[in-house]
């Protein structure tokens, strides 16, 4: 117990000078970036929640285009992104969950969705604040700390991108932009 708790607090204070790492820098250099094709990697970070995913029996849609589709960001950052998302749609999923891809004009939107309780408007704008974990109905005997939204919204505000929530009607969607390479 006590080695499990020491784990858990050494990964808090390393996400903690990832993303204070990141906020002093102001951004992500341009010689830290990749270019990758996200749906590859959306997808192989799908496949590391295989376990837990028949373990709920949740019903999985992916949704990507026909063709790769390349960004150029920091792989790593972009990885721990839908990780993130990813670990709270299979935690929050009542049953189905729903990965898709899409482009458009000079942008790639990536939405991670799950069926379930929806997050009460009101506490919509403070979803992506840090140490912020929503009502009880919704983290019910849930672990964790607050932070993962917020890491979330840290990676992805420091490549000039933007997140979004959506929560209605027993659905809610997390959606991502990054640049998108012709």
């Amino acid at each position: 117990l006590v080695s499990d708790e020491t784990k858990r607090l050494s990964r808090l204070v390393r996400s903690m000078l990832d993303i204070s790492r990141l906020q002093d820098q102001g951004g992500i250099p341009d010689e830290k970036k990749t270019q990758f094709d996200i749906e590859e990697c959306a997808g192989q970070v799908l496949i590391t929640f295989e376990q837990k995913i028949l373990q709920k029996g949740v019903n999985v849609e992916v949704d990507f285009p026909e063709h790769p589709v390349y960004t150029i960001a920091n792989q790593d950052y972009i990885t721990q992104v839908v990780y993130n998302l990813l670990d709270n749609a299979v935690k929050f999923s009542d049953g189905d969950l729903h990965l898709t891809v899409r482009t458009g004009g000079n942008r790639i939107y990536v939405t991670v969705s799950n069926s379930g309780k929806t997050i009460p408007s009101q506490e919509l704008p403070l979803v992506f604040d840090r140490f912020h974990k929503l009502d009880k109905s919704r983290t019910e005997n849930r672990d964790g700390w607050g932070l993962g939204l917020y890491i979330v919204k840290t990676i992805v505000c420091a490549h000039g991108e933007d997140i979004s929530v959506e929560s209605s009607n027993g659905m809610t969607s997390f959606i991502f932009t990054l640049p998108l390479c012709n």
